[in-house]
Formats: structure tokens, sequence, C-alpha cells
């Protein structure tokens, strides 16, 4: 999974891929350019590892996939960009657009609002999203509530304290979460 995490800028407050995944993906790839490079000097037909390039392709566009929420304190502006190296899609919203920052939760596998997670189909999940004042929701995050652990709620309100923007939750993290020996 990718995570997201906070980065203060001269200008505002970013939230985007965490810089250790693209380093990843990027090492990922060397390791695959240089066994591939090894192989084919070797004389091993290309036909023989398909994987590999597949591999290749996958931690090379991982390494330049942008996917960041840029906050402008000094222009008042929200901008989305994803996508990969400059092919991307940008958005911007002014600050007097928006309403409010909110994360609310949901279960995955059911339509019911008074639905209790269950083991296995049923997952709680959260999301943090913005919320325009026409009435339109641009998800920025959509992931397990047991996976966020409270990082996406912390992230929420360091870029509410930044931007001055009015935070919503629809209810508090659980402190109350299940956590068995086999979780931990």
């Amino acid at each position: 999974m990718i995570r997201h995490s906070t980065f203060i800028k001269h200008d505002g407050i970013a939230y985007g891929i965490n810089h250790f995944f693209h380093i990843l993906c990027a090492l990922f790839s060397l390791f695959l350019i240089w066994g591939l490079s090894e192989n084919l000097s070797d004389g091993v037909p290309l036909g023989t590892m398909p994987h590999i390039p597949v591999l290749l392709l996958l931690s090379l566009a991982g390494s330049v996939y942008r996917d960041t929420w840029y906050f402008n304190t000094q222009s008042n502006t929200i901008t989305s960009v994803y996508g990969f190296a400059w092919i991307c899609k940008r958005e911007t919203f002014s600050f007097s657009d928006v309403e409010q920052l909110e994360i609310t939760h949901f279960v995955r596998g059911s339509s019911d609002k008074e639905a209790k997670p269950t083991r296995r189909r049923l997952k709680a999940m959260l999301v943090f999203s913005l919320k325009l004042k026409d009435d339109q929701i641009r998800s920025i995050e959509i992931m397990p509530e047991k996976t966020s652990g409270g990082r996406t709620e912390s992230a929420m309100q360091a870029i509410g304290a930044v931007t001055g923007l009015p935070l919503y939750m629809d209810r508090p993290r659980d402190l109350d979460l299940n956590v068995s020996y086999k979780d931990l």
C-alpha cells in the first residue's frame, strides 16, 4: 500500500506519497536493470525471463507516480496533482470554495450505516476528503481504518492547523480496537 505523508513547504503544506516509496521503486528498478543486463550479456534470451521486463516497467512506473495535494497558504489554493512524471492531471481549488476538510467512516461491503465491521468480509474504512461549497466532494484518500492507525486523522489536523480550513470528523477514531496477539 502506498503511504501518504504531510510535508511542510515554505508556502504551505503538502500531503502526498512518501518519498521512501519513490526511492524504493527506483532502487528496485536499478536492481532489475542490473540483473537484466547481466543475463543478456551472458546470452540468456529475453523470452525465457518475461517477468523481469514486466517488473521493471511496474517499478519504473512506481518511481515516477505522483499523487499529491498542495495546500498553498500564500495564494490560498489547493492543487491536486496525480499521474506519472509530467503526464499528470492538475485540479486547483480556492480556499474560499472549500467548505471543510472531512474524515468520514463506512463499512466496506455493507450499505447499512450502523453496520459493524467483522473479521472477514466487512471492513472499517475511512475517507479523507475535501468538501466544496457546491456540495462536491473530492476524495483525498480512502483506506482501512486499521491501516491508518490515526495517521490520516493527524495529517488532517496538521493541514487544518497550517491552512486554517475547517475540519469535520463524523466520529473519533475507535480507541477500543480489538487487537490480539496475532495482529501484532
